[in-house]
């Protein structure tokens, strides 16, 4: 999967840090800067702080704050598909049900 060279974080994006004792879990708590010489703070889930530029890449967004993966918000510019036989036998399923 090609990933953009910088993610635009925002407060409150859940995060992961792949670093040399496994992986780290924290949350966005501030973003300083912006475009590629940006960091963020990042409050890890011991409770430490600690502030890592966005060009870091053993930072990976799991989440955004509004609920949306990486991989969602990447596809939300995309239509659903549309078959119009499914379409056709979900409606008959739907009447039979009733």
């Amino acid at each position: 999967m090609n990933k953009a060279r910088v993610t635009n974080f925002r407060v409150g994006d859940e995060i992961s840090y792949a670093g040399g004792a496994g992986m780290i879990y924290g949350e966005v708590t501030r973003v300083i800067g912006s475009g590629e010489s940006a960091a963020i703070e990042i409050e890890w889930e011991d409770g430490r702080k600690e502030i890592k530029p966005v060009k870091d890449r053993a930072l990976a967004l799991l989440r955004r704050a509004s609920g949306a993966s990486e991989v969602e918000e990447k596809h939300a510019d995309r239509g659903r598909l549309k078959d119009p036989d499914i379409e056709s036998v979900r409606r008959s399923e739907q009447r039979k049900r009733w």
